[in-house]
């Protein structure tokens, strides 16, 4: 995606001298930096950072068909150290996970795992944020020996709204409002969801950006979701094309012997949200149309990402239905069982994240 451009000030190198509070954006001095995590010393400061742990709950797949269970497992799904957050996930196929009611709450029960682990490290309840630059320093995820990119990983930096502020909600169908079923009830999608990053490792040389949206004044989701979805190969060309699944794939997506991609090396990925617009960046530099934010018709008659705070979300998925992959034990594309997109010896897969900073104007 950088063959073409110069490199950006906002991609910085181990070793070089951290931003402090207050510091300016290195392409918007206009904005300067009001929350960071650098990851400098060698545990997760849980003062930013929750990791989710789904035992607690007993729920996997997390709404798209995914593989894996999230753990609060420090040490072994998730780990800081040398500057470094990394997020690591497991062929893991015969864990046995307990089942708790709350977290560190008493065992009420055990539940087979799913086929993999891994961690899911959220701000939300500690740290949000209305409007300003989001960024994270990340080198996409690789095979701990071997160096190679699982087919199945799907790392992600994105962000949800804090649900006690989140100014809308409603049901997943009609019959569930009819019938007032709260457990069908969400915030998702009318108050919105911003997509930094996300990457399959079906196509390396392609990473989406994106936002969520409700389109209706209606308060059931089905029919009524609208998506603001970009993605940008590694040479620079942008396709607004929605993913589509089961799409065959452009050999383009795929690096040749000597070409890079997006696990090559770390890239700033970021978002410049602002009143009017939220708009992408790669190290440094905004991509794509953006997604503009003045026109309430659009969403519904609703003020979306406007006026309430989101917090950030680091995770590494693997499988699932949105790039096509999902679970090891369904029909591949050749239709025939066990997925032949999943070659477990390539497992542990790690996703590294230098940073994290989130600036502002102020």
């Amino acid at each position: 995606m950088r063959l073409l451009l110069i490199m950006a000030p906002a991609l910085s190198s181990p070793g070089a001298e951290e931003p402090t509070t207050g510091s300016p954006h290195p392409s918007h001095p206009d904005y300067e930096l009001v929350w960071q995590d650098e990851f400098s010393g060698n545990k997760l400061d849980r003062s930013k950072w929750r990791a989710m742990d789904d035992p607690t709950r007993g729920t996997y797949g997390h709404g798209n068909g995914e593989a894996q269970a999230y753990l609060d497992a420090e040490g072994r799904t998730f780990r800081v150290k040398g500057g470094r957050l990394t997020i690591t996930a497991h062929h893991d196929p015969k864990a046995v996970y307990p089942l708790r009611d709350k977290p560190g709450g008493p065992v009420t029960g055990k539940t087979d795992g799913q086929d993999f682990a891994s961690a899911k490290l959220t701000t939300e309840k500690l740290h949000s944020f209305t409007c300003g630059i989001i960024e994270a320093r990340i080198r996409n995820p690789l095979a701990e020996r071997g160096g190679k990119t699982a087919i199945p990983v799907w790392p992600a930096f994105w962000m949800l709204p804090e649900t006690s502020t989140a100014p809308y909600d409603g049901y997943w169908d009609k019959s569930a409002l009819d019938a007032k079923r709260e457990w069908a009830r969400s915030t998702w999608p009318y108050s919105g969801e911003v997509d930094i990053m996300e990457m399959s490792g079906r196509a390396t040389r392609l990473y989406h950006a994106g936002a969520v949206y409700h389109t209706s004044a209606k308060r059931w989701t089905v029919g009524h979701i609208g998506w603001y979805s970009h993605y940008r190969r590694y040479d620079g060309a942008i396709n607004p094309k929605q993913w589509i699944a089961n799409q065959k794939l452009d050999g383009s997506l795929q690096p040749r012997p000597g070409q890079k991609s997006y696990v090559s090396d770390y890239h700033t990925y970021g978002c410049k949200w602002t009143a009017d617009q939220l708009i992408f960046m790669l190290d440094g530099n905004e991509w794509g149309p953006g997604l503009k934010l003045g026109d309430p018709t659009r969403f519904g008659g609703k003020k979306i990402y406007q006026g309430y705070p989101f917090y950030l979300i680091l995770n590494l998925a693997i499988g699932g239905n949105y790039f096509g992959v999902w679970g090891p034990k369904d029909p591949g594309p050749d239709m025939k069982r066990p997925n032949e997109l999943y070659d477990f010896t390539l497992f542990p897969q790690s996703m590294q994240v230098d940073w994290v900073r989130v600036y502002q104007k102020p």
